[in-house]
């Protein structure tokens, strides 16, 4: 189950504004490093082969994390009429190592990493009132059981994301938490001994 931002316990919210300040202190120390040897080369020195390392490591989970807070890390992109081609949309985190070839600035990489940065910094109280909420954690766990379906489908082969968010997926989803909270219910009921009153309650007895 993917964990968009404003669904995520606090100590989540750090740990994804830490990885994203580190990767936006990487990216100019990376750019701060590399030579201009000709209008579509750039050499690297022993420091910014070093970062790019460090970039790789961790390039796949920012990506994720930028796209968890609903900030996309495409443009639209039209080559310099010189080279010709065609224009499409570019991924900048994916295409950081050839923004220099595409003749964009890597301060529009780093204007993206900040809007992420933001969006989680915003959510920072949200977050912390969320975490201490024990409707919170009730809700992420039916969250999580109505997904298993989902990713059992996923795991066979289909989309699981298209699947969940199509009408389909989510009426099934509707009706699992209907038949969970019910049951839940009748649980709790019994528990406190009301559920006898509570068959005769429906039964309009």
């Amino acid at each position: 189950m993917k964990m968009i931002f404003n669904r995520i316990p606090i100590w989540v919210n750090l740990k994804r504004i830490k990885l994203l300040k580190g990767f936006r202190s990487l990216i100019i120390e990376y750019f701060n490093n590399i030579e201009p040897i000709s209008y579509l080369e750039i050499r690297e020195n022993k420091k910014a082969l070093m970062v790019r390392t460090q970039i790789n490591y961790i390039i796949d989970e920012v990506h994720q994390v930028i796209l968890l807070a609903g900030v996309t890390t495409f443009i639209s992109y039209s080559p310099p009429p010189a080279f010709g081609g065609i224009s499409d949309n570019i991924d900048l985190i994916l295409n950081i190592f050839e923004l220099y070839k595409l003749q964009i600035s890597p301060n529009m990489l780093i204007d993206l990493v900040n809007r992420a940065i933001g969006i989680y910094e915003r959510d920072k109280i949200r977050s912390i009132f969320g975490t201490l909420n024990p409707l919170y954690w009730l809700l992420l766990i039916l969250d999580y059981i109505m997904s298993i379906p989902f990713y059992i489908l996923g795991k066979v082969g289909f989309n699981q994301d298209k699947l969940e968010q199509s009408f389909w997926g989510k009426l099934i989803k509707g009706l699992l938490y209907l038949i969970t909270v019910f049951a839940a219910l009748l649980t709790v009921l019994e528990k406190l001994g009301y559920l006898e009153w509570f068959k005769k309650l429906i039964k309009g007895n």
